[in-house]
């Protein structure tokens, strides 16, 4: 008997809501779960790219250190060793490269995905999308010494 009233109380509730209002949080619902998909899958890629990378330097670190150790003398040792701290600053160069374009991508991926959600909803005008992210390069330096 319980069941029974809190079922037909709810259907009650959804019915009140409306269907204009249900659609709208359905249409929210999939832009979540597709950026939060894009994001799992972005993730993904960049921890496959860093894992290879990780891999590779791991690699060359231990010739370097087997390189070290094998050393007759004074200037194969610091020969050795200049290569492998000249590594160690490429490796790291190329890991804050990575990084900085894989959350460049991710974020980019990200507005656009939000942008197409505005455009959809009405909340942007069309040109405010098309134009929107100008660079000081691009503005003249006229209009740029006004504003």
């Amino acid at each position: 008997m319980i069941e029974v009233k809190r079922t037909q109380e709810t259907k009650a509730d959804s019915n009140s809501i409306g269907m204009p209002l249900s659609s709208a949080l359905i249409r929210e619902a999939e832009l979540w779960m597709g950026a939060h998909s894009d994001f799992l899958t972005n993730a993904e890629i960049m921890l496959t790219d860093w894992h290879r990378r990780q891999r590779e330097a791991f690699d060359v670190s231990s010739r370097s250190v087997r390189k070290i150790y094998s050393s007759r003398n004074i200037i194969d040792l610091a020969q050795a060793q200049n290569e492998w701290v000249s590594d160690c600053l490429e490796w790291t160069a190329s890991e804050i490269r990575a990084i900085a374009n894989d959350a460049a991508t991710m974020t980019r991926k990200a507005a656009q995905r939000l942008g197409e959600a505005a455009r959809e909803r009405g909340n942007v005008p069309r040109q405010q999308n098309q134009g929107s992210a100008q660079t000081a390069a691009d503005t003249p330096m006229e209009r740029a010494a006004a504003e």
